[in-house]
């Protein structure tokens, strides 16, 4: 059993030195959404015994100076920088008379390491440009040389109505594990978790700094009260964001009732592919991650319509759904700012105002050296997809009605029927039902057009999936196909998906479309047999005269084609009943 989680009202907090709760938009249990502003930095990071935070502090603070001028400009609600980055000179260059967030607006960032004297220093420095609020620190001197802090920036009144500028400060409680026990001995912990209330007491805001998450996934009790209508924030600076124990306390709340844990969990890594430095006597450290940075929601509060989840993808919010019935939006794995349109947690008055779309991805920024600045970006980031339907002659020949990366959902569920239907709902092609935008409790994503995760039984379903497709293309142009589609043989026929016909995914002109599948070598007759009824039983229940319109075949161990001949399609006096069950999971 890990240390028990100490969670501070930050009311309180401000009370005792007379101030007020700022009446933050993002807490306001309104119908009227707020925006955030989401930091995804790249490396090379630097950590010793002296200080963990990026390796080139001149160019991280030019990055961050120019980032949080922007967040100032646009006048975003939520603006957020993952753990040890933000460094100590543009944190006191914004405290000190630079950008500030306006009143209402909530800004949580991740700062590099501060020892116990820099942070004294950095209180002293703004004296009269912000009041800074951090816990006292009864450990002794030799215990860690530097605290791993997040700063909380906001504006609220004193007793007498005067604008007051904060820096609230909260320190990292637990340290992360590694094999050397690196941070366990260079940390010096901080006790408290601190959360904001709205006004009106509905909507509350914390966050978590990476290791933090382990003690909270075995405290049942804090876990329930950071997650009820609560935005919980999760920085990370994490080679492994989605390993069991980090992704612990995710579950635990998506283990209860909705209505309990009706929160967002937003978990903010740094970009894919950190470089480690340390020692400069010592090699740098590839650490081949993914960044793992997400937005998690309930299952009611995100929207599974087609021209929604494509906008966001197409800006680089990819869509999944947790097996524990949430939403989860993954970010693009590159450096980049994400810039977001997102409903509030609870939404107060009448219903029929109520927005259940969950974010939308406005825009998404990168960095550009040669300018000093971040400007927004209009194409759709690379998923590695451009490189696997380019791997061979075969594989761009089968993906050639496939290569549109805007209709990425299109892609995915021509994949899916091209390997079968195994077991599907009428609306299996439903972004929310489709197979593999199903994700489990590993978190891991399976998605042919994402090719992100590291996960080595994941890449290699991918790939299985992408053979299976070629291999179909190959056949529908060169064997010779069975009676009820042989209008498709002699070249000419294409794989594809649309939703005027979602349960066919081959075309021809001059054609009707069909459902042709291929299961790969040797399948078991029972599942061979399970996915033809599958397959007919769609098309007969989607009632457009293309019930015929069937085909499944496999190879054999010697390598010959084989057509399964579907008994829907030889018995002549079938009447109509339903031969497979489609209706569960």
């Amino acid at each position: 059993m890990g240390s028990p989680v100490l969670i501070s009202d930050v009311e309180d907090v401000l009370a005792l030195r007379g101030l007020e709760t700022p009446d933050l938009a993002l807490l306001q249990a309104t119908h009227q959404s707020y925006r955030a502003l989401l930091l995804q930095p790249s490396g090379p990071i630097y950590a010793d015994t002296q200080r963990i935070g990026p390796l080139n502090l001149a160019g991280a603070a030019a990055q961050a100076d120019a980032f949080l001028t922007l967040a100032a400009q646009r006048g975003d609600q939520l603006v957020v920088i993952p753990e040890y980055f933000l460094p100590v000179s543009s944190l006191a260059k914004a405290a000190q008379g630079g950008p500030f967030p306006a009143e209402g607006a909530l800004w949580v960032l991740g700062c590099e390491s501060m020892t116990p004297a820099r942070l004294a220093s950095f209180k002293e420095d703004c004296a009269g440009h912000c009041d800074v609020i951090y816990e006292e620190d009864p450990a002794p001197a030799v215990q860690g040389n530097y605290f791993d802090p997040v700063a909380y920036f906001f504006i609220t009144r004193d007793a007498d109505k005067n604008f007051k500028r904060v820096v609230l400060f909260q320190f990292k409680t637990a340290p992360s594990r590694d094999n050397h026990g690196f941070e366990n001995k260079q940390l010096r912990c901080g006790r408290a978790i601190y959360r904001f209330r709205g006004k009106d007491g509905y909507i509350k805001l914390s966050t978590i700094i990476c290791s933090d998450a382990l003690d909270l996934g075995e405290d049942a009790d804090a876990n329930k009260k950071l997650s009820d209508r609560t935005v919980l924030i999760h920085i990370q600076l994490n080679p492994k964001p989605r390993q069991t124990d980090y992704r612990r306390y995710r579950s635990e709340v998506f283990r209860r009732s909705p209505v309990t844990t009706d929160c967002d969990i937003i978990c903010l890594n740094w970009a894919q592919n950190v470089v480690q430095h340390d020692a400069p006597d010592h090699a740098p450290h590839e650490w081949k991650n993914e960044s793992g940075s997400a937005w998690y929601l309930p299952e009611r509060r995100c929207s599974v319509k087609d021209d929604e989840v494509a906008s966001n993808e197409a800006k680089g919010l990819y869509y999944t759904r947790h097996e524990k019935k949430r939403h989860v939006l993954h970010f693009h794995y590159d450096e980049a700012i994400f810039a977001l349109t997102v409903p509030k947690v609870l939404q107060g008055g009448a219903a029929v105002h109520d927005v259940l779309i969950g974010p939308q991805l406005d825009t998404r920024f990168t960095w550009n050296a040669d300018a000093g600045t971040w400007l927004e970006s209009t194409s759709c980031p690379e998923t590695g997809w451009s490189a696997i339907i380019n791997a061979s002659p075969e594989v761009t020949a089968a993906f050639q009605s496939l290569t549109d990366i805007k209709d990425r959902l299109h892609i995915e569920r021509a994949i899916s029927l091209s390997c079968g239907p195994h077991t599907m709902k009428e609306q299996w092609h439903r972004v929310d039902n489709l197979d593999v935008c199903r994700i489990p409790e590993t978190e891991v994503v399976g998605r042919a057009t994402l090719q992100l995760d590291r996960d080595a039984a994941a890449t290699e379903e991918r790939q299985k999936r992408i053979n299976r497709v070629t291999v179909l293309g190959h056949i529908l142009q060169t064997a010779t196909l069975p009676p009820q589609i042989k209008d498709l043989a002699g070249g000419g026929a294409s794989i594809s998906w649309s939703p005027k016909s979602p349960n066919t995914n081959v075309t021809k002109v001059g054609a009707r479309p069909a459902l042709v599948a291929y299961l790969g070598t040797n399948p078991p007759l029972d599942v061979v047999k399970q996915i033809s009824e599958n397959a007919f039983e769609l098309l007969r229940r989607e009632n457009k005269g293309n019930e015929t319109r069937v085909a499944i075949c496999y190879r054999t161990v010697a390598g010959d084609t084989k057509f399964f001949d579907i008994k829907q399609q030889i018995q002549f006096t079938y009447d109509g009943s339903s031969m497979a069950s489609i209706t569960g999971e």
